[in-house]
């Protein structure tokens, strides 16, 4: 099932503002599954949250954002426990970033475009503030300053195929991209923390404590890239984790993950694939 438009457009003072109701729903506590995934476009289109939903016979809900980093994964977490009406999962999946999850990447940023059309929302307007976007009293009296530069872009927005979000969360691909190198990288690479943000580790320490003070069970989700895995990153997670949690590597045994048909490009699963990765957590997730 694929509903026409988890993301709309509503008027407000000049133009239109893309409203994301995955979003809304966490403002006005109506997120109310047991299994939560964030995540990147990785976890967006990498996990199918209807399936683990089947074969767990638990509610699961998929929150990744593509384009996202960790330190919006880190408020996400903290707003949908933050708001009590939210019902407290039993259970976070978080899909990292190979290589790239602490460090420097131009695709991966908080998604404050996300949050600046939701600025009716106080909850909202406190983070942005806290995080210097908004300045305090002006935010709360004028309408014209919850308007960011961001807004003023005039060209039509269009959603394509890859924009669609089924009931469940989840984005997932049907179709390959046009351009895309059939070859399977298979050159071995060595993780080094060097180049890693502050920032972003206190981000994912952040997601860790929130999970062990309220006693949520944590799982952290490394799907396949069209490539071989790079040595010593699922080492650094666990080693971050100090104990807490636990992290799942796809398995490299499994043929499809060297076949480029299942595969969007090289850093994407196509739905063929996900349902194969997705089939992976859900054995984990079982134990």
């Amino acid at each position: 099932m694929i509903i026409d438009r988890a993301l709309i457009f509503v008027r407000d003072t000049g133009p239109e503002l893309e409203v994301d109701k995955r979003l809304e729903m966490i403002v006005k506590g109506e997120v109310q599954s047991d299994i939560l995934i964030f995540g990147s476009s990785r976890g967006a289109r990498s996990v199918v949250a209807s399936q683990l939903s089947d074969s767990l016979n638990r509610s699961c809900y998929n929150l990744s954002y593509p384009g996202s980093d960790i330190t919006f994964h880190e408020y996400l977490l903290r707003a949908i426990l933050k708001q009590k009406e939210n019902k407290k999962p039993s259970t976070v999946v978080l899909v990292v970033d190979e290589g790239d999850e602490f460090k420097k990447t131009v695709g991966l940023k908080f998604r404050y475009d996300r949050m600046f059309p939701l600025v009716k929302y106080k909850m909202i307007r406190d983070e942005l503030v806290s995080r210097n976007q908004k300045k305090w009293g002006v935010t709360d009296i004028l309408v014209s300053h919850q308007l960011n530069k961001t807004f003023f872009n005039f060209r039509q927005k269009k959603f394509t195929k890859r924009d669609s979000i089924t009931h469940s969360g989840s984005m997932l691909i049907r179709d390959q991209k046009k351009v895309f190198n059939y070859v399977y990288k298979d050159k071995p690479r060595t993780y080094s923390k060097k180049g890693e943000f502050k920032w972003k580790l206190k981000a994912f320490n952040e997601i860790v404590a929130l999970c062990k003070d309220n006693k949520i069970d944590l799982l952290i989700a490394l799907p396949p890239n069209f490539r071989v895995a790079i040595d010593g990153f699922k080492e650094r997670i666990e080693e971050l984790l100090d104990g807490y949690g636990m992290v799942y590597e796809f398995d490299p045994t499994i043929k499809e993950y060297k076949d480029a048909q299942y595969f969007f490009d090289n850093s994407h699963l196509l739905k063929k694939g996900a349902h194969i990765f997705t089939a992976e957590l859900a054995e984990i997730l079982k134990h």
